[in-house]
């Protein structure tokens, strides 16, 4: 089993060069009213049409083909609109994180306990945007994540042509970056990781129960985090509105450390799964999921 996901993006760069410029003239209104274009362009595509529909054929199991058309237009609108934010956050530096003192306190605490965490999070919601402005902890910061080739979305760091708030660890480097996620917490600094994406062969994944049927998800993160001790902390980020992102802790643990076995950490990976499905329960059109995670 190797990971289907290639982290092409799915934006065409003329679509992507004309918001830049409707965002950088002031005609943010006018940026907002053409994605509604975009997102019909995109869905009438067959190919966005099938990779979009794996997802919401399991969250909506019992609709039929035109219920799930307009589901995934409504799926790409809203991407649109995150990725939009996100450009007008590098550009503009317009954002508003909605994050309560309590949860602050609460990461706060559990750095300070073994000088290090790691947030778990998931390709939904906005949080790349959130990650950017992640800065009421002093640490280093760094984000495993891989970037294509392919990729032509720029991060808010590239818009706003200021350095960047975090560093990036590739997860496609050898033992899936692992080498380079200890040393940083080691050095007490915070990672956060996506949990629902794996790389690479099969021996870095479980298959645990997504929306009724077998799907792939990493597991060295959890081996990571008994190793070392540090903290975990699942963290989503739902879109709220126009450049209005919320954050929400589903949990906070320790893993036991279990030895090397991949599945001794199986507890672990089902309740990250678990805790992703009642986000997309609460946010179907926010977990961007464009290709076949529960192909085997």
């Amino acid at each position: 089993m190797v990971q289907k996901w290639t982290g092409k993006s799915r934006s065409k760069s003329f679509f992507h060069t004309i918001q830049i410029i409707f965002i950088k003239i002031g005609a943010r209104s006018a940026a907002y009213f053409f994605l509604y274009f975009i997102a019909a362009f995109y869905t009438l595509l067959p190919s966005i049409r099938k990779n979009s529909s794996y997802y919401l054929k399991k969250r909506f199991s019992s609709d039929g083909k035109l219920k799930i058309f307009f589901r995934i237009y409504k799926l790409n609108l809203t991407f649109g609109k995150i990725l939009m934010d996100r450009a007008v956050f590098g550009v503009k530096g317009d954002i508003k994180i909605i994050s309560s003192a309590a949860n602050k306190e609460k990461c706060r605490d559990l750095y300070l306990q073994n000088k290090g965490l790691i947030i778990l999070t998931a390709h939904c919601g906005s949080w790349q945007s959130a990650m950017s402005a992640f800065d009421f902890i002093e640490a280093e910061k760094f984000v495993v994540y891989h970037r294509s080739k392919e990729d032509i979305d720029k991060h808010v760091h590239e818009l706003s042509q200021k350095s960047s708030p975090i560093n990036f660890i590739d997860p496609q480097n050898n033992y899936g970056g692992s080498v380079e996620i200890m040393a940083a917490l080691q050095r007490g600094a915070i990672v956060c990781m996506m949990g629902d994406r794996t790389f690479g062969g099969k021996n870095n994944a479980l298959l645990v129960n997504f929306f009724g049927e077998k799907a792939a998800f990493p597991f060295s993160i959890y081996r990571i985090a008994a190793a070392l001790k540090i903290p975990i902390a699942v963290i989503f980020f739902p879109y709220r509105g126009r450049g209005k992102i919320d954050s929400f802790i589903a949990d906070t643990f320790f893993v036991e450390d279990k030895g090397r076995k991949a599945e001794n950490y199986f507890d672990e990976v089902r309740h990250f799964a678990l805790l992703l499905e009642d986000f997309c329960m609460e946010y179907p059109y926010q977990f961007y999921n464009y290709f076949n995670m529960w192909e085997e």
